[in-house]
């Protein structure tokens, strides 16, 4: 059954479509559910609306539930959203033609400021969303700031205009696939000489100035990681992701960037995967050595000094080879990690996995923008495209 849903989006409702999924099938969901009261997109059954913070978030834990049930094991769930205030219009038309919002906002009630909500008050619903998720069994690992290096000017005069959104990077289980070395950034020129904060002079050292926590390390052990082929191996992803929002013409402005979406697609799987369970191959190690976790100092693999398990940690290096993490016998590699959206849009998260090898399943209610999604992705699907409308 999966293998006839892959590449495929599936018009309907979120939670009765991910109901037909089966259990542990995808390795990875990304996705950007509808704002809470910001934009009616006007088909039955959206979420986004409702009367409070407090139903819309009831509504977005069933759905996730589900793509927790969907979700393997050691798959991670990456949800982008946004904030709004209460009170005021309730939500704007979207005409998925303009590009921009369409028509005057809409009113559903005279009083729209939500119980427990003060008129104009930052309402702080990515993090409530965060917390119920979190309460709601799901391991919490990361608070992704989205910085809006173009965000779009607000005419306010009493407060900062919002620039920024969360991306919350979840786990259903304590051990999950990660790959750090796919998105590490380069590192700063200033790592690459004193390898920390400029301090007082240590002796005759060859690289100068260096921070007071090196004083006691060697030359070698300050020296950027590397590969194990001499190639810098660059720093950890931080959590503040400076990204342009990213227009496209007939959908709503506010779109999914692909560059905010890259990080998680290769973070979050695999190149390959088991063709049998669907496990996602492991980046292949290399040992290195052990440092020293009191005084940090380099010892090769052949030294004869005492390694002690409380003070001493093995290192090792990640390469650019893959091998199976799983037992399955005849596991040549040649399957493809699936990554799902259940609140498709214009077809962002299916168009980035693909452009990285990556399989997709998308669910989305409105037909109009499964239409977007179909003419974006043709372009480099032009004979695997099917669509359940």
């Amino acid at each position: 059954m999966l293998d006839a849903l892959r590449n495929t989006i599936l018009r309907g409702d979120a939670l009765t479509m991910l109901k037909t999924l089966p259990a542990n099938s995808v390795q990875c969901c990304i996705t950007s559910p509808p704002y809470y009261n910001l934009r009616d997109y006007g088909v039955d059954g959206q979420i986004g609306l409702e009367e409070s913070p407090v139903e819309y978030i009831a509504k977005l834990l069933t759905v996730f539930r589900e793509v927790r049930r969907v979700l393997r094991s050691d798959g991670t769930l990456w949800v982008n959203i946004g904030d709004s205030y209460a009170g005021g219009k309730r939500g704007r038309a979207d005409s998925g033609e303009s590009g921009k919002f369409a028509g005057p906002p809409i009113e559903t009630k005279d009083n729209l400021t939500p119980a427990g909500f003060k008129p104009k008050d930052l309402m702080m619903i990515p993090a409530r969303v965060a917390i119920a998720l979190q309460n709601d069994g799901w391991w919490l690992r990361s608070d992704i700031i989205w910085n809006k290096v173009n965000g779009m000017p607000e005419p306010v005069t009493d407060r900062p205009v919002s620039a920024h959104e969360h991306i919350f990077l979840l786990a259903k289980s304590e051990r999950y696939f990660y790959d750090a070395d796919a998105i590490r950034e380069p590192l700063k020129p200033k790592t690459l000489t004193t390898y920390g904060t400029k301090h007082h002079p240590q002796g005759n050292d060859a690289l100068g100035k260096v921070k007071s926590g090196n004083w006691g390390s060697t030359v070698e052990t300050r020296q950027p990681r590397c590969t194990p082929d001499g190639e810098r191996a660059g720093a950890n992803k931080r959590n503040v992701w400076s990204v342009a929002s990213q227009p496209y013409p007939g959908s709503h402005f506010a779109t999914f960037p692909s560059k905010l979406i890259e990080p998680a697609v290769l973070a979050g799987t695999s190149p390959q995967a088991c063709e049998h369970c669907g496990s996602p191959w492991r980046r292949v190690t290399v040992p290195t050595g052990h440092i020293n976790k009191r005084e940090p100092a380099h010892v090769p693999n052949n030294s004869s000094t005492k390694i002690d398990s409380t003070d001493w940690a093995p290192t090792r290096l990640f390469t650019d080879t893959w091998e199976p993490s799983c037992a399955c016998a005849n596991n040549t590699g040649k399957g493809q990690c699936i990554v799902l959206d259940p609140f498709c849009g214009a077809g962002t998260v299916p168009l980035v996995s693909l452009k990285h090898h990556r399989q997709y399943i998308g669910v989305e209610l409105n037909a109009e923008y499964i239409e977007l999604a179909r003419k974006r992705l043709e372009v480099i699907q032009p004979v695997l495209w099917s669509s359940v409308r």
